[in-house]
């Protein structure tokens, strides 16, 4: 199978006063996400604009365009076949490290009180600079959604790509409309909505696909499910031992999938609050992100092993059919791989933090289904869906990379540095044949 032209970085970059803790892309389902920000909606080159969102440890939200003429700016490739590991191992030959490590960053040491953006480890910078990252330009955000009293861990877009939800370290979650926020907005962003009830850091949120419901998680080790229009909590469930540190809908809304720093991987019923499911893999490692695959039929966990693994989960009537209601390590109790662990990824380095990890080019060509995940090492991995491997290491920030995401049909990440860092960064194939 040919192997897929490797990610490059983008001669342009987002910027925020301290870490990034988590970085998005709008949803292919709104047309007009991006132009709705621009005077000249009916502008067909509006139709090709990607916008994207990034919170971080200052108190922020900012929001990013990306337009096919700076897509068009992506360098040309280069690459090292082998270099050291921070562990001091040797990379496969095969394995394609980009090496784009800017030297435009102003290293500021800054901490932020979170367990996803506590100070970070020595990390494995790198010398080398070329005439695109040496040059990179900071972009402009088209918006700055000022509000929260502490830092912010979690951003996620509604399907329309109009609203956005965040989840702080003051506790609450904030909802936010994206298209009437002023271009350069810099003192206070009235959000729509409040939602008030967890009594410690909230951690993880998250629309269902029908985006009348939010589901957050939080250190004070509960679930929660809000009502987005009235900001009322409809649902807590007690899900944890200890704090939770993701959570997602399944892709038809029915149920959800939360993880937390007890080792415990759990779906739920929306409309019940009953556990379906408990997963754990061996050692019980600490749980930093859960998600639902494009498919509903997998979850991506990623834990405090340096591991993600993918587990069939398979669906919601799948759970009814067979009364799945267990708690047992890489359980099968039903037909076929229902609750098995069926892939593990290993490469990256994760032992502190909680990793945003994400499925990247399910919209094309199966050579190209990946998963991309950052590394407290300061790179950024991409694994191949089916092969397990290590498909590329790109290097493009000088901290360690906890936000990472992928656009859901377009080959584009998206990935956001800690604290000596500050930057958000964005990748695209080399060859960049990218339709629009």
């Amino acid at each position: 199978m040919e192997e897929p032209e490797p990610f490059v970085l983008l001669p342009f970059h987002g910027l925020h006063q301290r870490a990034v803790s988590a970085v998005t892309f709008a949803p292919t389902s709104s047309q007009l996400a991006a132009s709705s920000f621009t005077s000249n909606h009916s502008s067909p080159t509006n139709q090709g604009r990607t916008l994207a969102a990034s919170a971080s440890a200052d108190g922020t939200v900012r929001t990013w365009e990306i337009t096919g003429d700076m897509l068009d700016a992506a360098p040309k490739y280069s690459s090292t076949q082998q270099e050291e590991t921070s562990s001091g191992g040797v990379l496969s030959p095969d394995v394609q490290i980009v090496d784009s490590t800017p030297d435009d960053v102003t290293n500021r040491n800054e901490s932020k009180p979170t367990a996803t953006n506590a100070p970070s480890p020595n990390t494995n910078t790198h010398s080398h600079t070329n005439k695109h990252t040496k040059n990179s330009q900071p972009l402009t955000p088209l918006s700055t959604l000022i509000g929260h009293s502490r830092g912010i861990n979690d951003v996620t877009f509604n399907r329309t790509s109009h609203y956005l939800a965040t989840a702080s370290d003051d506790k609450t979650l904030r909802l936010w409309d994206v298209t009437t926020q002023h271009q350069h907005s810099c003192k206070h962003s009235q959000p729509l909505v409040e939602f008030r009830s967890h009594t410690n850091f909230a951690f993880s949120v998250r629309f269902n696909p029908q985006s009348n419901l939010l589901v957050s998680g939080s250190f004070d080790e509960t679930v929660k499910l809000w009502d987005v229009r009235s900001g009322e909590c409809v649902s807590t469930i007690p899900a944890h031992s200890d704090p939770v540190t993701g959570v997602d809908f399944s892709r038809d809304g029915s149920c959800i999938v939360s993880g937390s720093h007890d080792g415990l991987i759990r779906i739920w019923d929306v409309a019940t609050s009953e556990c379906l499911k408990t997963i754990y893999a061996d050692g019980n490692s600490p749980v930093g992100h859960v998600g639902f695959s494009p498919n509903g039929k997998y979850v991506l966990a990623g834990t405090l092993d340096s591991r993600l693994r993918l587990w069939h989960v398979g669906t919601k009537a799948g759970y009814e059919k067979h009364g799945v209601n267990n708690t047992t390590p890489d359980f099968d109790s039903s037909p076929g791989l229902r609750g098995k662990c069926s892939k593990t990824y290993s490469g990256h380095l994760n032992t502190k933090h909680c990793l945003f990890a994400s499925f990247a080019g399910m919209h094309g060509l199966i050579s190209r289904h990946s998963i991309v995940t950052g590394s407290e090492d300061g790179r950024v991995h991409v694994y191949g869906l089916q092969s397990r491997k290590v498909r590329q290491v790109l290097c493009g920030h000088v901290d360690a990379v906890l936000a990472v995401a992928a656009h859901d049909s377009k080959d584009l990440l998206c990935s956001g540095g800690m604290t000596k860092d500050r930057t958000v960064r964005f990748w695209v194939p080399g060859k960049n044949e990218m339709a629009f």
